[in-house]
């Protein structure tokens, strides 16, 4: 097969790739707005509507990957949303989403997803 070819299927292969990628962080955004707005805001910071009447303020989520020397905790995210990473210092406030989320390949994934895209 000639290069043509083989450019064109790369080329496919990749518009694919990102669109899956685009429909993964829209879901992950509804999945956000539904769950998680309420708390830590529209755009993540704290500062939700209902974030003010919590006695443990609600984590600035568009600072993890700062506050970890710039990698995206992608696992411990995916861990403490599920309810399996809870320490102490967690809210009994935010609940383990996991049985509601259905699971990492459902909606967890991408929720966890479109939070990495809110780093600044």
């Amino acid at each position: 097969m000639g290069w043509r070819f083989w450019a064109v299927l790369i080329s496919i292969s990749g518009i694919v790739v990102l669109n899956g990628c685009s429909m993964n962080l829209k879901s992950g955004r509804v999945t956000y707005e539904q769950n998680c707005a309420q708390c830590h805001g529209v755009t993540g910071l704290g500062d939700g509507t209902f974030a003010d009447k919590l006695i443990t303020p609600p984590s600035d989520l568009t600072a993890l990957a700062r506050n970890n020397a710039g990698a995206f905790p992608a696992l411990y995210v995916t861990d403490v949303i599920d309810g399996y990473a809870r320490s102490d210092h967690f809210s009994g406030a935010m609940p383990e989403f996991g049985p509601a989320l259905g699971g990492e390949e459902l909606r967890l994934g991408p929720l966890v997803d479109y939070i990495e895209s809110l780093q600044r």
